[in-house]
């Protein structure tokens, strides 16, 4: 169903490309849930991803799928496998050994609502399947409503859910 994006597997050499568009996730987050402030900033926020991403790149079975629309990145997934035993899985319910997991799915605004998250979503979702895992994870922030949207149409459904008391709030109210 593409409208003119190119999606190519990506390596830890691509995180450069990346980071903006991780930052456009970030930049939702805080839009989607303000009352949950303070966020870091966009370089705390883009060096510690990128730190997770160059770890996740490590392990054999990680995917990093660009996207771009007129050579200009516009979107991209990653997803690696897991132990369910390393996992917070093993001791609710009964999965195989190993899970996938969605680790992160960003398209930037433009380019929303035109099929390219699904996209990459099925992409990712082929990675994992052609390697024998078919459970899978993913993570949303609570007010990103179209993201949940998206995957709760692919058959995912709410797990688990974080709270956070974090005391950056409190200060913020005073």
């Amino acid at each position: 169903m593409g409208t003119g994006w190119q999606v190519r597997v990506g390596g830890v050499e691509d995180l450069d490309l990346v980071g903006p568009l991780w930052v456009a996730v970030h930049h939702r987050h805080c839009e989607s849930m303000p009352e949950l402030a303070p966020y870091v900033d966009d370089a705390e926020t883009w060096r510690a991803r990128r730190k997770l991403y160059e770890e996740l790149l490590a392990k054999p079975d990680t995917l990093l799928l660009l996207a771009f629309v007129d050579d200009e990145p516009a979107g991209y997934g990653l997803t690696h496998v897991m132990r369910v035993a390393d996992s917070w899985i093993e001791d609710t319910w009964r999965t195989g050994d190993r899970i996938g997991e969605i680790e992160s799915l960003s398209v930037l605004p433009d380019y929303r609502g035109t099929g390219l998250g699904s996209e990459l979503l099925d992409r990712l979702e082929t990675h994992l399947h052609d390697l024998g895992v078919e459970d899978l994870i993913l993570g949303a922030l609570a007010g990103n409503a179209d993201a949940i949207r998206l995957y709760e149409r692919r058959g995912y459904q709410p797990t688990w859910l974080y709270l956070s008391k974090f005391a950056g709030r409190e200060r913020n109210k005073r």
